[in-house]
């Protein structure tokens, strides 16, 4: 079985990504806008211009062994821990109740990844340093969101549909060939989730 590198393609101006928790709630939209019912889809909206692409690890075929689960949790873990630093930095600087609603979700998103770690041993990489990343790809991409999201709210609104929509993909992808039923669930919890961030950062623009 071989495992690929490089599954989600965030290039120049057309990216938006997605994003965590079921177990908390979204905030309510600051704006006038309507919230988008639990069925409805999110409409895209603008996407950052962001050209890291992170190294999502895939399964080629076939279903992941026990060594491309364990690559699959140490990089899901720290793109969580991504989500949850960018938005506690969002958070600080535009002081908008979405952010400060959705990194709660994002630390609970953390701790659900960790509990399936840590039935297998799996040494969590994570750094206790807000922005700090084992992985290059990941490091590289927080400091392109944090740039970006520096610039306006609605930029920083940009970022966490962009965010939003990148875990989606990649929680997709992992789905398609996860075969533990404990990852499954909780892939899937983490989707769910994500799409109801995704929903609650198009709402603000």
């Amino acid at each position: 079985m071989k495992i690929l590198t490089g599954a989600t393609t965030l290039v120049a101006a057309a990216l938006v990504l997605t994003g965590c928790t079921a177990q908390v709630d979204v905030a309510a939209p600051e704006s006038s806008a309507p919230v988008a019912s639990e069925t409805e889809m999110a409409s895209p909206s603008a996407a950052p211009e962001i050209s890291a692409a992170p190294k999502m690890p895939v399964v080629d075929k076939g279903i992941a062994t026990a060594d491309a689960t364990t690559e699959q949790l140490v990089y899901l873990i720290e793109e969580e821990k991504l989500a949850h630093d960018v938005y506690q930095a969002m958070f600080d600087l535009w002081g908008s109740r979405v952010f400060g609603n959705i990194l709660q979700s994002e630390q609970s998103h953390q701790s659900q990844v960790l509990t399936v770690m840590n039935t297998r041993d799996i040494k969590d990489p994570r750094s206790s340093k807000v922005g700090v990343f084992v992985n290059s790809d990941l490091q590289n991409l927080y400091n392109q969101l944090i740039a970006k999201g520096s610039k306006s709210a609605v930029d920083a609104y940009e970022v966490g549909v962009a965010i939003e929509e990148l875990d989606i993909d990649d929680l997709t992808k992992m789905l398609a060939t996860a075969k533990d039923a404990d990852v499954i669930a909780m892939m899937e919890n983490l989707r769910k989730g994500s799409e109801n961030h995704l929903r609650a950062f198009n709402n603000q623009l």
